[in-house]
């Protein structure tokens, strides 16, 4: 649970969920990118966790409206989305939140499945702080990492071991710098608390991770 008192609030400059500490201070800030499923409440859950930490934590809304919970819709609103409008939203929302009253200039992006691959997208193309991955994609072409200037954090179960080494290596053939987590039986999606995929421990241990990847980069 949030350790911080904190208020939540609907954002029109892309469409978005804006949480940070109720207490006035210098925090860091966080753009939460959503899984294929939209702007759902499990994603406004996560923000909320990251603003109880002391974070100012934005979810923009990839998908402008549209919310599902048919894998099958899901899959047509992923398919359909423009990445370069995607990064530009999402670059908007970095800037967004470096320039709230509040903000300590730093800024990370955290994405979860189809946010994943955003995550790490938009660093390549845009300079940010830090970038989280949660099981998501590699960037195609891969050479999109020659640009990325901000430390990784990966994570991912053991189902998508070779995309995650995928990943991996292709940053250490870089010169990046990059974290890795896989969790031994755990599966795509597992920090969806929501879904049946949910896996408690991966869970717990894994957030504890991102916060201290966050403290040290943000």
């Amino acid at each position: 649970m949030p350790s911080n008192p904190i208020i939540t609030t609907d954002v029109e400059f892309v469409g978005g969920y804006f949480a940070r500490p109720m207490v006035p201070g210098a925090y860091p800030g966080i753009v939460v990118l959503q899984e294929w499923w939209g702007l759902d409440e499990h994603i406004k859950d996560v923000a909320r966790r990251f603003a109880g930490e002391g974070f100012l934590a934005l979810a923009p809304d990839l998908f402008h409206g549209r919310v599902t919970s048919d894998a099958s819709e899901a899959q047509k609103l992923s398919g359909g989305l423009d990445r370069a409008r995607a990064v530009r939203d999402v670059q908007a929302a970095v800037g967004w939140i470096r320039d709230q009253q509040g903000s300590n200039g730093k800024v990370a992006t955290i994405g979860y499945c189809m946010g994943g691959g955003i995550s790490i997208l938009t660093a390549c193309h845009h300079n940010q702080d830090a970038a989280i991955v949660y099981y998501g994609g590699v960037p195609n072409p891969i050479e999109i990492l020659d640009g990325l200037t901000a430390p990784v954090l990966a994570v991912f179960g053991s189902d998508e071991v070779e995309r995650a080494q995928q990943l991996e290596t292709a940053l250490q053939d870089r010169g990046k710098s990059v974290e890795l987590h896989i969790y031994e039986g755990a599966r795509h999606a597992f920090f969806n608390d929501t879904w049946d995929r949910y896996d408690e421990a991966a869970s717990r241990d894994a957030w504890g991770k991102t916060l201290a990847f966050l403290e040290r980069t943000v």
